[in-house]
Formats: C-alpha cells, sequence, structure tokens
C-alpha cells in the first residue's frame, strides 16, 4: 500500500460553509489523509479507494454502531431562521430511478420504503458508526443529504472518516447492499455547525464517487429526492431513517405525520417519531409517494428528546447554497 500523500486543502467555500475532501484513516495509519487529484481520478475508475471498500464488510457494517445525536443546545442563528420563514418556497423536483424504488412494507401511511434511501457508515477501523442519509436529485447526480454531525463533529471536533452511502441498506437480508456501496468524495456542512454546533445548521452534504454495483452515480443507481426550501416548519412528512431502537437499526423505518413548529425564537421542526440514534441524518421528505419512493427533502433528523420528540432543521435558502456548493465540489477537484 502507498504511503498517503498530504493531505489536500479544503474545498472552495463561503463565509457561511465549510468543505473538505472526504479525509480516509487506513489501518497502521495515525491520521487521516486526504487525496490528491491523481488519486481522485484513478478511484473514479474503481468506484473509490479499495482500501475503504473492502473495509466495509457485512459482518463490519453489521458490528456499527449507531451515531448518537446532539444534545438540544442553545442555537445562536435563530434570528436568520425567523427571517426566511417568510420567503418564498424554493422546490427542486426529483429524479427517478432505472431500478425499482421499492424495499418492502412499512407503517402508518408510507406503505413503500425507498431505495434512495440509505445508511451512511462513517469512521471505522477503530469505532465504526452509522447514520442515516438519501440521494438527492442535483446536476452532478452525486449528492447524498445527511445531518451536520455525520459529516463533522461540531464545535471542537473534526470531519468524520471513510464514509460510504448504502442505498436501501437491510441487514436482514442476504444481500445488505442491493445495489452497492458510494464512497465519499466531499463533504460539506455549515460553519455555525462545525465552529458552534448550532443546531439551526445541522445539514451536512456529502458528494460521492461512482460507485455501486454499476459503478454508476448515486442517482442515476437509485433515483434522487427533490429539495424544498423556505417551505416553513409546519408540513405533512414521511421521515426515514435507521434508528437503533427499531429493529436494532438493521432495516429502514418510516414515521408519517405533521411536523410543526411550536417555538416562537427557532426554525426547528419537530414530530413525535421516537427515533432513537442511527436516525441522525434521515430525510424529512414532504409529498412523499409511495408509488415512486420519492418525496422532497424539507429537513433531515438531528436529535431526539427524552419524551421520544424528534427535532429537524429549517431548510432555507442557505441551505439550497450548501447544496450547491456540494454538487460543484466535483467539478472543481477534477484534475
Amino acid at each position: 500500500m502507498a504511503a498517503p500523500s498530504k493531505p489536500s486543502p479544503e474545498v472552495t467555500a463561503d463565509v457561511g460553509t465549510v468543505g473538505a475532501i472526504a479525509p480516509v484513516k487506513l489501518p497502521g495509519y495515525k491520521v487521516a489523509r486526504s487525496y490528491s487529484a491523481a488519486e481522485v481520478g484513478a478511484y473514479q475508475r474503481t468506484g473509490g479507494d479499495p482500501a475503504v471498500l473492502g473495509y466495509w464488510t457485512p459482518k463490519r457494517m453489521e458490528a456499527a454502531k449507531p451515531l448518537d445525536a446532539p444534545t438540544d443546545a442553545k442555537a445562536v442563528n435563530r434570528a436568520l431562521g425567523v427571517l426566511t420563514r417568510k420567503l418564498p418556497g424554493l422546490v427542486t423536483p426529483p429524479a427517478p430511478s432505472t431500478l425499482s424504488t421499492r424495499t418492502g412494507a412499512s407503517p402508518a401511511a408510507v406503505t413503500t420504503l425507498s431505495i434512495t434511501n440509505g445508511k451512511l457508515f462513517i469512521d471505522g477501523f477503530e469505532s465504526g458508526s452509522w447514520c442515516s442519509a438519501s440521494a438527492i436529485n442535483t446536476p452532478s447526480k452525486r449528492v447524498v443529504v445527511t445531518a451536520g454531525h455525520c459529516v463533522h463533529a461540531g464545535r471542537g471536533g473534526t470531519w468524520r472518516s471513510n464514509l460510504v452511502f448504502v442505498p436501501g441498506y437491510d441487514a436482514s437480508s442476504s444481500d445488505h447492499s442491493p445495489v452497492g456501496v458510494f464512497q465519499a468524495f466531499s463533504l460539506r456542512t455549515f460553519r455555525a455547525w462545525g465552529e458552534e454546533s448550532d443546531l439551526n445548521r445541522d445539514v451536512g452534504f456529502v458528494t460521492t464517487y461512482n460507485g455501486g454495483d454499476r459503478n454508476s452515480t448515486v442517482v442515476d443507481t437509485v433515483g434522487g429526492h427533490g429539495s424544498s426550501f423556505n417551505g416553513g416548519t409546519e408540513f405533512e412528512v414521511s421521515v426515514f431513517g435507521y434508528p437503533s431502537n427499531r429493529d436494532g437499526g438493521d432495516t429502514m423505518s418510516a414515521c408519517s405525520g405533521r411536523a410543526t413548529d411550536s417555538s416562537p425564537s427557532d426554525n426547528i421542526s419537530k414530530i413525535a417519531c421516537n427515533f432513537g440514534p442511527g436516525s441522525s441524518g434521515g430525510p424529512w421528505l414532504w409529498e412523499y409517494d409511495n408509488s415512486t419512493g420519492l418525496g422532497s427533502v424539507r429537513s433531515v433528523m438531528s436529535t431526539i428528546d427524552g419524551r421520544g420528540v424528534n427535532r429537524g432543521p429549517y431548510f432555507d435558502a442557505a441551505v439550497r447554497d450548501l447544496r450547491d456548493l456540494a454538487d460543484r465540489d466535483w467539478d472543481t477537484r477534477q484534475p
């Protein structure tokens, strides 16, 4: 195995966001590494770094632990949230998959679980963990949305390493990864999350290599949800994820209802799904269609309190801009 190259610099970011080439910490090395432009080109042809892809075996995925959600802390970006609630809505439509998006049945209003959603495995080699995530429709067809704390540890922490996205993960099946694995190429979140652990900005995006069993983009493989911004904090929603308090997080779960916002001082939606650790980053889908397995991401799972109430950050125009930066990361970092 070749020695790691010098870590690449952070992806260019505006004053409100931070981004980096997704770090990898290989066995035998004490520090995480990032890839050179030449390595990126080589790994694109192989669907990612063979060392990372080879590490995340079905057995290691099963042994991973749910990443703990952050505790409810005082938000520091509330004034901006109150203003953006009044802006006109911005919507990106979903993109269909070339595959069937159905993976099974689910309770309540959701009758179809979508393979567009999946598990996001992180770290590993020492203490593997998982979050939840989903593919979204963007021009590059490579972007996955999740929680900010699933890509960056927040105030005093650093970027997560060894990230791979597994659409439709199902440990109860003989094939845990029904369409394969997609390794992270770059990571994005808000500076307010990375530096202040601001729960109003607990949003993260992962740009992925070609991958999966077809060595294609993630959206071309499993489809991509649309995105909705500035639409308000109260809406009918279907929430998806892999909470550890439901079937041990081995299979996808869903919860449907109305997201509400009873606080006048922030823009965080809530719903009593009682989704525990591991569900972090799971999509809150507006206008979910059981026939297609697609909807519009309007928030992501962020926290849970002692009463089983889950909370997710408001998706305003700044989240859209963060998504667009993540989408352009692929083009700007190529050799």
